[in-house]
């Protein structure tokens, strides 16, 4: 009974050091992000992030021909 009431105040206590992060993930911001190359975000094509040296990173796929041609109709 007392391990429950202590795993409840560690929920509040400091936190571990985050691990990096080297897979990209998906990701669907709901705001704009800055790219890691400081392209702009095109329309269409996925963005990736991951948490490399305590900070979230930002990639998006190129888009290709069929992408554009589809945009444009």
């Amino acid at each position: 009974m007392v391990q429950d009431y202590l795993a409840f105040f560690g929920l509040f206590g400091a936190r571990t050091a985050a691990t990096d992060i080297a897979v990209w993930h998906k990701h669907n911001p709901i705001l704009a992000v800055r790219l890691t190359d400081g392209a702009p975000l095109n329309p269409s094509g996925q963005i990736w992030r991951r948490f490399h040296l305590g900070a979230w990173e930002y990639k998006q796929d190129p888009e290709t021909l069929e992408d554009y041609e589809a945009r444009q109709f």
